[in-house]
């Protein structure tokens, strides 16, 4: 037994040592300095938020010392400059919001002969870049010159060459985007007995506009249901939004016998006059999608969907 103890305790021993001994060198490890940082992070994958007029502009690689916006396919300091933003030292943090200049950055658009915009433009296309302090002052040198990205360059290194600015990969990055907002709307074709109806894509939300033109032998320009479905035929359970004439009559409530709505109607209005039986989606009509719009005047049957059909016009149309 007495040998079995002294075995024990000679291994308890040799474990403390052990761990001693790599603790020490786990000691000295910790206060060696840290390897320093190999090379410049390079700029890249600007990302624009989408879906607004005054986006988030945020990127990789760093901070930098300008921000900008072109109203062109290509990055300059010229008379399409939009936005420019400067702050030394590489203190303009992301994101960036357009059109809102941070604290402590200046904005000087107007010295290359650009403008400020407060929000950007539906179907325009855009090129955003941001450029570190270290290239800004050459770069500056050439205003009006095209700047792109020489993955070649070495950091910091500024090359003008056939009429254009090359910059490193780590000092400057960009992005060409075309702002597409909002849903458009394409190939509207107008059929029926009661008149012809056109759309007008929105400007400033994402509401289109139905007009309609009633054939000069009815008379009244007034109807008395509208609604739009999704797909290129009448669906009632595809129905997106459908509102149609309420009266009281007698003590109870008639539907579409009474002409109350004017034209224009914005999609999804709330209608005088009228109940709504399906309400209009808050985010609206969808991309890539085929739809039936339709209108009916006090006289029409309530009930038939077609070409033909006496007091009742539609149109079909797509959106991309």
């Amino acid at each position: 037994m007495n040998g079995i103890f002294k075995l024990i305790q000679t291994n308890m021993i040799c474990l403390m040592l052990i761990l001693a001994v790599g603790f020490f060198f786990n000691c000295e490890d910790d206060n060696k300095p840290l390897a320093p940082y190999m090379g410049q992070r390079e700029l890249g994958e600007i990302q624009i938020e989408t879906g607004v007029f005054v986006p988030k502009i945020t990127w990789v690689g760093g901070y930098a010392s300008v921000v900008a916006v072109n109203q062109d396919t290509v990055a300059k300091l010229d008379s399409t400059l939009i936005m420019l933003y400067y702050a030394a030292g590489n203190n303009i943090h992301y994101p960036v919001t357009f059109g809102q200049v941070p604290d402590g950055v200046q904005d000087i658009v107007t010295q290359y002969g650009g403008k400020a915009a407060e929000r950007l433009v539906e179907d325009n296309t855009y090129t955003f870049w941001v450029l570190k302090e270290d290239v800004w002052e050459e770069v500056s040198k050439y205003p009006g010159k095209p700047i792109f990205v020489n993955s070649e360059l070495e950091s910091s290194i500024v090359e003008f060459k056939e009429d254009t600015v090359f910059v490193s990969a780590s000092s400057f990055a960009q992005s060409v985007e075309p702002l597409d907002v909002f849903v458009n709307i394409i190939n509207v074709q107008s059929r029926g007995r009661l008149g012809t109806i056109s759309l007008i894509q929105p400007s400033l939300d994402q509401y289109p506009v139905l007009v309609w033109e009633v054939k000069p032998e009815i008379g009244d320009s007034t109807i008395a249901a509208v609604g739009v479905c999704e797909g290129s035929q009448y669906s009632p359970i595809k129905a997106i939004w459908e509102a149609w004439s309420e009266e009281i009559v007698d003590g109870s409530p008639v539907y579409g016998k009474k002409n109350v709505i004017h034209s224009p109607v914005i999609f999804g209005d709330t209608l005088p006059g009228t109940k709504e039986f399906y309400k209009y989606p808050t985010f609206g009509i969808d991309r890539n999608q085929n739809y039936y719009v339709w209108i009916a005047g006090k006289d029409w049957d309530g009930l038939k969907h077609s070409r033909v059909a006496s007091f009742y016009s539609y149109a079909t149309f797509q959106t991309d």
